[in-house]
């Protein structure tokens, strides 16, 4: 390793994980960001050996600067599936990002509510921002984003499940209607299916930002290796091309 800038620097990454927020949504995006930032400076397309990854590994235990979750309050609350979760930091305190990542889950449904606990305001804050680099969104994150007019005229994706109910609500949406992507891309805006595919949106990420080297490393460490291939879609203007990842 060495001490030179590393390729996922210039990114800080804020994931939402306001209540009722999906887990995987939530903590499979942050686990692969964590990964990226934490072994950057290795070759790409040189996999990591033992003796590098117990030494990377070990000394970068606990929280990442190019990471972290946040949520209206640090109070420990409920998320989608049952579990207890303290975000690290509140949205009047949170570091300044130029990603953002919102999560899906029952919570994301309730608009009042994220309207009046601030998530709507961080989301558009981050999002609309001269720095803003990526604007993400896992599942039904989807519709959040749409709520705030971020997905007029782009492509997009959200879970399959609720196609029809999505196109009713943003109809200036291109929504992508194909179960069999995992996620789809329209420039710096990146949306998912179900909540498995967060972890894949977010490889799109590295892929794409870090390159395939440093994203193939990532996956092999993460052991990320599914029985089909995790397929997306890129948008080039009005024309859309599936990858793999």
């Amino acid at each position: 390793m060495t001490d030179k800038k590393g390729v996922f620097d210039d990114l800080t990454v804020a994931i939402l994980a306001f209540p009722g927020a999906e887990e995987l949504d939530v903590f499979g995006p942050y686990e692969v960001f964590w990964w990226i930032s934490t072994f950057q400076n290795y070759v790409p397309d040189n996999p990591i050996n033992q003796e590098q990854f117990q030494k990377t590994f070990r000394a970068h235990e606990g929280t990442n600067p190019h990471v972290f979750t946040v949520g209206p309050t640090t109070d420990q609350y409920e998320l989608s599936s049952g579990s207890k979760f303290s975000p690290t930091y509140s949205y009047d305190n949170a570091p300044e990002a130029n990603v953002v990542l919102v999560p899906g889950g029952h919570g994301s449904a309730k608009f009042d509510e994220l309207k009046k606990n601030g998530t709507f305001d961080y989301v558009k804050k981050v999002a609309t921002s001269s720095k803003n680099k990526y604007i993400m969104a896992v599942c039904s994150g989807s519709f959040i984003l749409g709520k705030l007019g971020l997905l007029d005229n782009q492509y997009s994706s959200v879970n399959h499940t609720l196609y029809d109910s999505f196109e009713e609500q943003f109809p200036k949406t291109k929504l992508v209607r194909n179960a069999n992507m995992s996620f789809v891309q329209d420039g710096k805006l990146l949306t998912s299916n179900a909540p498995a595919s967060g972890i894949a949106v977010a490889l799109r990420l590295v892929a794409y930002h870090c390159g395939t080297g440093y994203k193939n490393n990532i996956k092999n460490l993460l052991s990320y290796a599914p029985a089909t291939q995790i397929k997306g879609v890129v948008a080039d203007g009005n024309t859309l091309k599936e990858i793999m990842i």
